[in-house]
């Protein structure tokens, strides 16, 4: 699979609990990407290119990682970094959590400079949480809690919370100049470990007229009243059903072309560019303005 578990760390549950205690305390700001996500979607900046807690932005420099006030405040979660990660290359640290919510699915990495394969994600859950999933263009999974794990974020992927418990993950990007190898990222290379086994989420398979019948009737009911609505339910269809992740943004466009709304047609081509094939760095995508005011 794209993604897959480079090994796993033992974490300490008090020590954490604490932490997560003080995590609680740290508001939620308007993140660089906001139109990513929907319900309660939560970045920390634990270390960054400016030491500045709220600057979210992941972005290509070239000096030394900064930590942040946020960082400096979990004494433990530090710890756990120090002990686990080299900083050779080390370009950005966050807590990511999210609630009742979902990242619908998109690529990062295609508004900076160097080559994809450069860039390397890695995640780690503080928390369990039995409902919380993430996926690729090859599997739904879930991440459990002390497993370190490489996220393809250069391919097409997402993220899901069907609860409302918290589910607070580490995540490390990396950018290395040029060929590496994932140990690299460890302190004890024995640490690195690709042999674990995942938990892959077993889907529900569709049948043939599947695709059809959800062009038939949403294209019925899409409007500019409910395209974000619509956005984001065909975002969540590839977690339990096994359909591509490409296909929400693909059905979408179908809906669109549909509906009749030469509008809402244009917009689901600029989304589906705008996430998964290319957009400037610090660019912006609203799925709430039109061309023209809306009118009850």
């Amino acid at each position: 699979m794209s993604s897959y578990i480079l090994g796993k760390t033992d974490i300490d549950h008090e020590k954490l609990k604490k932490d997560l205690k003080i995590h609680d305390s740290f508001p939620k700001i308007e993140e660089e990407y906001d139109e990513f996500g929907t319900g309660f979607w939560q970045n920390c900046s634990l270390w960054n290119a400016t030491d500045d807690k709220n600057d979210t932005m992941y972005r290509d420099y070239d000096h030394a990682i900064q930590q942040t006030e946020y960082g400096q405040k979990l004494a433990y979660v530090d710890e756990l970094i120090k002990e686990n990660f080299t900083f050779d290359n080390l370009k950005m640290v966050r807590t990511r959590n999210l609630v009742d919510g979902m990242v619908i699915p998109h690529k990062d990495f295609v508004e900076l400079t160097k080559e994809k394969s450069q860039y390397f994600r890695v995640f780690v859950p503080l928390e369990d949480n039995e409902l919380a999933f993430h996926s690729d263009e090859e599997n739904v999974f879930k991440m459990r809690k002390g497993e370190v794990w490489f996220l393809d974020a250069a391919i097409i992927h997402a993220a899901v919370n069907f609860s409302s418990d918290s589910r607070i993950f580490l995540c490390l990007d990396y950018a290395f100049p040029g060929e590496f190898s994932p140990e690299d990222i460890f302190v004890k290379k024995d640490t690195y470990n690709p042999n674990v086994s995942p938990y892959i989420v077993p889907r529900q398979d569709v049948p043939e007229n599947f695709e059809a019948d959800l062009i038939r009737s949403l294209s019925n009911v899409i409007s500019r009243y409910n395209f974000k609505d619509i956005v984001f339910l065909l975002s969540k269809i590839h977690f339990y059903k096994n359909v591509p992740i490409t296909s929400c943004y693909d059905v979408l466009v179908k809906i669109a072309e549909a509906s009749g709304d030469d509008a809402i047609y244009e917009k689901a081509i600029s989304l589906r560019k705008y996430l998964i094939e290319k957009r400037d760095l610090k660019e912006r995508f609203s799925m709430a303005e039109w061309p023209s005011p809306l009118k009850v």
